[in-house]
C-alpha cells in the first residue's frame, strides 16, 4: 500500500483483483478533460489540486462511451448506468512515468465483484459544492456527475441513475486520506 497520506490525485492500490481490462479505446476528451474546471462540485474538490492533471484520473469512474470506448462516467442517463470500472492510472500518467493511455489510446481499468482497492480519489462535496460528504465503512458508492466515487444517491446528485459501483470498506480519517472499496460491478 501506498503513504497514509500521498499527494492527492496520483494514487490507486489494487489490493485484491478479478480483472483488468484494456479493451477499449479512450473516448474522445478522456485525454484533456479539465478536472479542476467547470461545476462547482469539481472546483469544491479538495482531493484534487492546482496540479492535478488534465484527462481521466486513477480513481475515476470508466463507463462504455461508445462502440469499443472507454470513457468517464459522467453519473448521468448518459454513461452511468454503463459503468464498467475504475481506471487504475491517470490516462495522461505522471511526471516520469510511462504515459500509456497516451501511448497507446487505452485505459486499464479495474472491474470485477470482489476486486479490493484503496483511492485517494473521491469526491469531497454534494454537487451544490458547498455540503460537505462523509463517508462511512458500509456505504454504498455511486458515480458522481464527474465520474468520481460519492455516497450520496438522491435526485439533486446523481439518481435515478443507481449503478452500485462499490461498497466503502474503510472511509478516509485525518490520517489515511484512502477510501477503500469493494468492488461491485
Amino acid at each position: 500500500m501506498g503513504s497514509s497520506n500521498p499527494v492527492p490525485d496520483q494514487h490507486v492500490d489494487v489490493l485484491q483483483r478479478q480483472a483488468f481490462n484494456s479493451i477499449g479505446a479512450l473516448a474522445t476528451g478522456s485525454l484533456t478533460q479539465d478536472n479542476r474546471v467547470g461545476n462547482a462540485q469539481k472546483v469544491a474538490n479538495t482531493r484534487l489540486t492546482a496540479s492535478t492533471p488534465k484527462g481521466l484520473l486513477a480513481g475515476s469512474i470508466v463507463a462504455v462511451a461508445g462502440n469499443g470506448l472507454i470513457g468517464a462516467c459522467a453519473g448521468d442517463s448518459t454513461t452511468a448506468d454503463k459503468a464498467v470500472g475504475i481506471a487504475i492510472n491517470n490516462a495522461v500518467g505522471n511526471p516520469f512515468e510511462s504515459s500509456s493511455g497516451v501511448g497507446s489510446g487505452k485505459c486499464v481499468y479495474a472491474h470485477g465483484t470482489g476486486t479490493v482497492l484503496r483511492t485517494d480519489i473521491y469526491e469531497t462535496f454534494k454537487k451544490d459544492g458547498s455540503t460537505p460528504v462523509a463517508y462511512t465503512a458500509g456505504d454504498l458508492l455511486y458515480s458522481s456527475q464527474n465520474g468520481l466515487l460519492i455516497n450520496i444517491l438522491d435526485s439533486t446528485n446523481n439518481a435515478p441513475y443507481a449503478t452500485i459501483i462499490g461498497i466503502c470498506l474503510s472511509a478516509p480519517t485525518a490520517t489515511d486520506s484512502y477510501l477503500s472499496v469493494q468492488m461491485r460491478i
